[in-house]
């Protein structure tokens, strides 16, 4: 069964959830922080199970991946429950450093 919903963290914040579930297990997720920037979205970081392994992707202002941690000791239901927790949590922290990262490219 396919869900997806967005969470809205503050004005021009969101964070966009879609997973998969089979007899009661996520078999896949993904979990992205999109924010605002300049009249633009942008896709911040990403939580996904692709590659056969929960991993976070730390994207550029080009959407290109500069950083992916593994998560291979969660199984995807732990890591989605993770991701969603880590976004709400440090949100401000990831939206403060990349206005950085679009100066600078």
């Amino acid at each position: 069964m396919d869900k997806e919903y967005f969470l809205e963290l503050e004005e021009k914040t969101i964070v966009y959830v879609h997973f998969k579930t089979e007899k009661g297990y996520v078999t896949e997720f993904v979990v992205k922080l999109l924010s605002a920037f300049e009249g633009e979205w942008h896709e911040i970081l990403r939580y996904d199970s692709g590659h056969g392994c929960p991993h976070k992707d730390i994207l550029n202002t080009d959407g290109k991946v500069t950083r992916k941690i593994w998560y291979d000791f969660l199984d995807n239901g732990q890591a989605l429950t993770m991701a969603i927790k880590d976004i709400k949590d440090n949100f401000e922290f990831y939206k403060e450093r990349y206005p950085k990262w679009l100066k600078e490219y």
